[in-house]
């Protein structure tokens, strides 16, 4: 795996991409000093002008010689993103007012369907906001961090409203399965969470440990389970 620098480290320029020891990797990622780069890789088919990139645990196209590169200005769909349908009621409806476990990081999965370059993640806040600090971390398919927003985090604010946290450096990525996770350092502010009544197969799963530290890895979920996974969306801008 390699990392992005968010700082400079040793000799190494801030913005950088390296490859270094995966427990450096590791600690650098968890204290927010690094993101985990979109590892890429072109296999050769053979007969086959046609090439597949692996990024991020997601298979897609890549470009033949001759089309145009993707670039974060070419939309391929929508800025925003959710993570479950939200049709046209009230968002109060969107799953359960529900309170954090200091440190706990609550995963719900997201399917993207189309390459995009976003900009951060926005949680569905509860019926109770303020008090409590909250970051939030976008997971590839096999579990590896591809970005997060500031370990301090920001203030729950916005009652039943969608609140924007950016990621640290902006996430392009091709379609496929992510997962966000939304951890909190209190126990007050609620965000609203995914319950078995929306009827949506969006799976869930939760992790203890500590506010302000981000795992590089989580185990990915291979159930739902009610009220764990946030309502929560992608956006661009």
């Amino acid at each position: 795996m390699s990392v992005t620098l968010l700082r400079n480290y040793g000799s190494l320029a801030s913005g950088v991409v390296v490859t270094l020891p995966d427990s450096t990797e590791s600690a650098l990622i968890a204290q927010g000093l690094a993101t985990a780069s979109l590892a890429t890789s072109q296999p050769s088919l053979a007969f086959n002008p046609v090439s597949f990139i692996n990024q991020a645990g997601n298979i897609a196209l890549a470009n033949p010689t001759g089309q145009t590169a993707f670039t974060s200005t070419t939309m391929q769909g929508p800025s925003i993103l959710p993570n479950i349908s939200l049709g046209g009621g009230a968002l109060t409806a969107a799953g359960t007012s529900t309170t954090h476990v200091a440190g706990t990081l609550n995963i719900s999965e997201i399917f993207v369907p189309h390459w995009n370059t976003w900009k951060g993640i926005s949680v569905l806040n509860g019926a109770t906001v303020g008090t409590d600090n909250m970051l939030v971390a976008l997971y590839g398919s096999t579990g590896v961090l591809l970005a997060n927003s500031a370990v301090a985090g920001t203030l729950s604010a916005g009652a039943s409203t969608f609140q924007a946290r950016d990621f640290l450096i902006p996430a392009t990525l091709p379609p496929g399965r992510y997962f966000i996770g939304v951890q909190s350092n209190g126990t007050t502010a609620t965000s609203n969470r995914l319950v078995a009544a929306n009827g949506v197969n969006v799976l869930t799963a939760s992790s203890t440990g500590t506010f302000g530290t981000v795992p590089a890895t989580i185990t990915v979920p291979t159930t739902f389970t009610t009220a764990v996974g946030c309502v929560a969306q992608l956006y661009t801008a």
